[in-house]
């Protein structure tokens, strides 16, 4: 079952409901701490993780890689998945990661810093949940304009 945004120290693997989808303008801002080899946060069109529905903007925050992947998730298969760039976030340090839906591509900011964007694959506006996998603590996750 989806819990409503905002959400505070969610335990963890979450999945949250994005009311009115992910429109160009709106933004979700988590802050947490990494506390495993890797944490990953799903922006999916639909509510199942297993198998998991498709996923509009995938990304798995690995300290020890020193990388953040990104990529999506279409019918049941993975795309052309992006790698470039290192990993702002260190295990056990507090991040804020901030998704910027804009017209062509979601932003992605790491601690009010520019990280990078990711293309959309597929319509932000159906995107309906947020799912946090576990491998870190989570103060806060909240959605704007």
């Amino acid at each position: 079952m989806a819990l409503m945004l905002p959400l505070f120290n969610p335990e963890l693997p979450c999945l949250g409901a994005l009311l009115g989808g992910m429109p160009i303008g709106k933004r979700i801002i988590i802050q947490g701490t990494v506390t495993g080899h890797r944490f990953n946060i799903n922006l999916q069109l639909g509510p199942e993780v297993s198998p998991r529905d498709d996923t509009a903007l995938h990304l798995s925050i690995r300290p020890s890689e020193q990388t953040i992947v990104r990529n999506s998730l279409v019918s049941q298969t993975w795309q052309e998945e992006e790698r470039f760039g290192d990993c702002p976030i260190g295990a056990g340090q507090p991040f804020t990661l901030e998704i910027r839906v804009e017209e062509f591509n979601f932003v992605i900011f790491i601690n009010d810093e520019w990280y990078c964007t990711f293309q959309h694959r597929q319509p932000s506006e159906m995107v309906n949940f947020i799912h946090l996998g576990t491998g870190a603590t989570i103060d806060s996750v909240m959605e704007s304009f």
